[in-house]
């Protein structure tokens, strides 16, 4: 009976470590011997097959539990590849380390009314934001799923689509003639040279659309809204989500943020680099960039497409990237995101059926059909209050699953746990390696995401491994930020409003400066010369010189 007692003190361990606030992680808070106890009556004490059927249990679950000394080994690669990356970009690396042209944080100067546009994940939505220094960001907005012949059609299908609902959004405000600056959130990598140029590398997240990889994603949408006809916008600048989120956490963070990440459909991070160290993307710009940093899009979800992160992956993981639309690009995100992790825990509970483990071998279609189990499904199991278990019977239900023990919704939820911590730990180790890099005092981490933010226990799971991998002399604090596409987008477009007035006002004063020189130089010139004569007066009104030296009179 060794593999019960070392199941019974793996559940023992998540009930000790378990925060009080949220739901527990087992109906009622037994103690080791109890669940020891309710495994017994189930399966049979002391039979062959109750012990082959935990032990098998714990073989599959095994894949999935990294120690430390493993994540350290992936950060130490991950690391490794940021610095190729600034150098050469996807040529010399698997984390591209994208340029966002991005040079600052909000100072909490900006001021006015923007619209900002989100294309991430499956949805689309459109916002009127208005920004007042000292007041929350306030927003009216649009949203709508992308259909399927968007997604799957031509790229000139796609982006009518997101043409049409833009202007269908800033007709019914009112404003479709304003000219209002328009930043947009496109969370896809791009090959950026300039805030208003980007080259789609090559899509994620399920999207197909033909006749877009390595064209100008901006030109493209100006050419839709040009052929659309009905507004007046001007594209200000294109954005990846995980920078908004970055200056979205700023923003609540007092201009504070060293780095930016995203746990939901994808995952990616930002953090702010000094120019010195990055040599890909600025020579290359389509205008020159005088800013001393830049916040820096890494685009981590490449780690592993060279196969530099097998000792990471599982069985499971290699069969899910040989089905994707893509196969061998994105690993890291396969391993993180969510929009993998319904399917991990489906292959896994489908395995463990088929050898007998679960349900008594009988499994139903729907749970041996792919892409039959929402993530939605493991934060909906994980979130079961009190002793029902009723979200759990309900989607065992759902799954056509009629006949189980208690053991049974056991062991279901054990694997809805180590899938989904092992997301949350390898999305942690990321983050630390970026903190380790970075090195400064007191760091702040903005994260958004929906799996971040509904997954009951996942921002736990990513602090507590973050104590555990951040060097022990460095201080951080992570806050969870809200719409980092969204107001992030909105917030970008204001800071480059800024800047360009700031500008303006500078090259106004340069001008004015070499005016006054001018004028100065002129004057002295008038004073010197022999032939000065009276009428002189109408010279120096001429150029500015109001008071006139008096004549000496003959």
């Amino acid at each position: 009976m060794l593999g019960v007692i070392s199941l019974a003190s793996s559940i023992g361990q998540w009930l000790e470590t378990t925060p009080q606030r949220r739901p527990a992680l087992f109906a009622r808070q037994k103690t080791v011997q109890d669940i020891y106890e309710d495994i017994d009556k189930m399966t049979g004490k002391g039979t062959q097959m109750a012990q082959e059927e935990v032990i098998s249990l714990e073989s599959v679950m095994a894949e999935f539990k990294l120690p430390n000394s493993t994540l350290r080994r992936m950060m130490e690669h991950m690391s490794k590849n940021m610095d190729r990356g600034l150098k050469g970009g996807l040529a010399m690396s698997t984390i591209s380390m994208l340029p966002s042209f991005v040079p600052e944080l909000p100072d909490g100067t900006e001021e006015g009314t923007f619209i900002a546009m989100d294309l991430g994940g499956t949805n689309l939505r459109v916002m009127l934001m208005k920004i007042t220094p000292g007041e929350p960001l306030t927003a009216e907005q649009f949203n709508t799923r992308i259909p399927n012949w968007a997604m799957h059609g031509t790229g000139e299908q796609l982006f009518d689509f997101i043409a049409n609902c833009l202007a269908d959004f800033l007709i019914e405000k009112g404003i479709d003639q304003a000219g209002l600056p328009l930043g947009f959130t496109f969370s896809y990598p791009c090959d950026q040279t300039g805030l208003r140029s980007a080259r789609l590398l090559r899509w994620t997240k399920g999207f197909e659309a033909t006749g877009v990889v390595g064209e100008d994603v901006v030109q493209l949408l100006e050419k839709a809204i040009a052929k659309n006809g009905k507004i007046k916008v001007e594209v200000v600048a294109l954005i990846n989500d995980t920078v908004g989120t970055m200056v979205a956490a700023a923003h609540e963070a007092g201009g504070v943020c060293h780095v930016g990440a995203i746990i939901a459909t994808g995952t990616n991070a930002s953090y702010m680099e000094d120019c010195s160290k990055i040599t890909q993307g600025l020579s290359t710009a389509t205008e020159p960039y005088p800013y001393p940093q830049m916040i820096i899009d890494t685009e981590w979800g490449g780690f592993g497409d060279r196969n530099e992160a097998e000792y990471i992956l599982t069985q499971y993981d290699k069969l899910i990237d040989s089905r994707s639309e893509h196969p061998g690009v994105n690993v890291f995100d396969k391993l993180v995101a969510g929009r993998c992790m319904g399917e991990l825990v489906r292959m896994v509970l489908e395995k463990l059926t088929r050898s007998g483990v679960l349900f008594g071998g009988r499994g139903s279609e729907p749970l041996f059909t792919r892409d039959q189990f929402p993530t939605k499904y493991i934060s909906e199991i994980l979130s079961d209050e009190g002793g029902s278990y009723q979200n759990t019977r309900q989607i065992m239900g759902e799954l056509g699953i009629e006949q189980y023990t208690f053991s049974d919704m056991l062991l279901f939820r054990e694997v809805c746990i180590v899938v989904s911590r092992r997301s949350a730990n390898l999305g942690a180790a990321a983050i630390a390696c970026l903190l380790n890099r970075i090195r400064k005092p007191d760091m702040i981490v903005g994260i958004d995401g929906s799996t971040y933010k509904y997954h009951p226990f996942f921002d736990f799971w990513v602090n507590e491994k973050l104590r555990e991998l951040v060097d022990p002399s460095i201080k951080f604090r992570v806050i969870q930020t809200g719409d980092g596409s969204g107001k992030g987008a909105a917030l970008i477009t204001a800071i480059v409003s800024r800047l360009k007035r700031r500008k303006q006002l500078e090259e106004a004063r340069t001008t004015n400066q070499t005016q006054n020189v001018s004028v100065k130089s002129e004057s002295e010139e008038c004073f010197n010369d022999d032939k000065f004569e009276n009428n002189d007066e109408i010279r120096l009104n001429e150029i500015g010189i109001e008071q006139v030296v008096e004549q000496p009179s003959s």
